[in-house]
């Protein structure tokens, strides 16, 4: 996917050249492009020496870094390299607490010739003291003239198909080069905003029957509190509203409860109806 970029991300980029610092953490709302900055910032700098994304282990769980893994870290990245040479951690907010103090050794104790790429959605989720110990990048958002570009870009030229697009995905490259180039894709996330939208403007009984819809699959229920999160925090910029600063906050709560295996339709119940 080629890069559609903000000046302050190129800015960034261009300094990050210049210094290769040893850990960079990339942070923005899914669909943003982390994954491609991020091997990006590999291939123009160095070589890519691995990538660590989630795995589902068991049936039902959520895909998951485990300590195994990041231990497996510990000799993939041991000798030094003759080039600059990185480690992409894609999501590195879904590590466990055990993966996560795993890899803070090797983020105390670096070789000087591997740099640590870490993307994260979720970065409030990662331990503090690897924050403390990565540079950090907010990736915004591309501007709706900067969406419509890469838009026409990828070949969208019909206006209604645009603004279906840019509906759904204002702002995130990755998503808008995905949905346009995928039907199937569109139509899922389509139902997504929809029970969303049901979520944020339906009485209590749309918000419940759209609870009631997504059963059991947390998954699916997760992408659907992250579709709410990202519509709301769009009205914030227009509209600053403490009623959803609170909305947002419960939602936050109950997507950090499903997470942790609590109870799917409880406890998104319990944010939505208020």
């Amino acid at each position: 996917m080629k890069l559609y970029l903000s000046q302050g991300v190129t800015e960034f980029l261009d300094d990050f050249s210049k210094s290769l610092p040893h850990a960079v953490l990339l942070t923005g709302p899914v669909g943003a492009g982390l994954g491609t900055l991020a091997a990006h910032m590999a291939q123009t700098n160095g070589t890519l020496l691995v990538q660590v994304a989630p795995e589902v282990k068991r049936t039902g769980s959520l895909a998951a870094i485990s300590i195994e893994r990041i231990r497996e870290l510990y000799t993939e990245t041991r000798s030094r390299q003759n080039t600059p040479s990185f480690v992409i951690i894609d999501d590195a907010d879904a590590m466990t607490t055990a993966a996560q103090n795993s890899l803070l050794k090797l983020l105390e104790e670096p070789n000087e010739s591997i740099h640590f790429v870490l993307t994260s959605h979720s970065p409030d989720r990662l331990l503090p003291t690897i924050r403390s110990r990565v540079r950090t990048l907010a990736v915004p958002p591309l501007s709706k003239l900067e969406s419509r570009r890469l838009l026409r870009a990828i070949g969208i030229k019909d206006e209604l198909a645009e603004q279906r697009l840019l509906f759904v995905a204002d702002g995130l490259p990755a998503e808008l080069t995905r949905l346009a180039e995928t039907d199937g894709d569109f139509k899922d996330l389509s139902e997504r905003v929809n029970k969303a939208r049901r979520l944020i403007e339906g009485s209590t009984y749309d918000r419940l029957a759209a609870v009631q819809s997504l059963s059991e699959d947390r998954a699916a229920t997760l992408k659907v509190i992250e579709t709410v999160i990202l519509l709301l925090r769009r009205s914030l910029a227009s509209n600053p509203d403490q009623a959803t600063l609170q909305f947002i906050d419960r939602l936050l709560g109950a997507s950090e409860a499903i997470r942790a295996n609590g109870h799917v339709r409880l406890h998104l119940a319990s944010a939505v109806v208020n």
